[in-house]
């Protein structure tokens, strides 16, 4: 069991189950969508981003994304991580059938890749200033970004990256900066061949 300093949130019971079997750590669930109402969970969010900080660790399906979306925006003061999962395909075993974007939830994945994302962000802050950062300017040059084809090419970097599709321009920014470093991503980015 891994021990974290920072607090687990994510999206609902049967993913604080397998989180609590994973990790020494406090786990908020936000009962999905219910975060959007539910102003208890989201002070208690807060709280836990000002005292200890926060990883965020939802689905890699669109409401999984519009989950995380919502809690970076409305957490102002502290630390907020993001770790991602990849996606995907298939079926939690508690489930009759798969979940509308027919992926894994983060209840359904291997211990392992749940735990390599997790620990790849805990030792790191976005909100820290990071040292010459990689900027969308080089995300440009690269053809990650504001190219006709970069679409395609952004889903294929990210899936090589282990990351989920459809990660937004700052949250993609954000994850390059920290893990795996801006050194090694210019690395990775110069050896790009789409």
């Amino acid at each position: 069991m891994q021990s974290l300093k920072q607090a687990l949130v994510t999206e609902g019971k049967f993913d604080r189950v397998k989180l609590s079997s994973l990790f020494d750590a406090v786990i908020i669930e936000t009962g999905g969508f219910n975060v959007f109402s539910n102003s208890e969970t989201r002070e208690l969010i807060k709280r836990f981003a000002r005292t200890t900080g926060i990883i965020v660790l939802t689905d890699s399906d669109p409401a999984g994304r519009k989950i995380r979306s919502y809690i970076n925006s409305f957490v102002k003061e502290g630390a907020v991580l993001n770790a991602f999962v990849p996606a995907v395909d298939g079926k939690e075993k508690r489930k009759i059938k798969p979940g509308a974007a027919g992926i894994l939830g983060v209840e359904g994945l291997d211990d392992r890749t749940i735990i390599d994302a997790v620990l790849a962000v805990s030792g790191s802050s976005t909100s820290d200033s990071t040292v010459n950062p990689v900027t969308v300017a080089e995300l440009y040059e690269a053809g990650l970004v504001g190219r006709p084809d970069s679409a395609r090419r952004r889903e294929r970097f990210l899936k090589e990256l282990g990351l989920p599709p459809g990660l937004s321009r700052k949250q993609m920014l954000n994850y390059l900066n920290a893990v795996p470093g801006p050194d090694k991503l210019r690395e990775l980015l110069s050896d790009l061949d789409f």
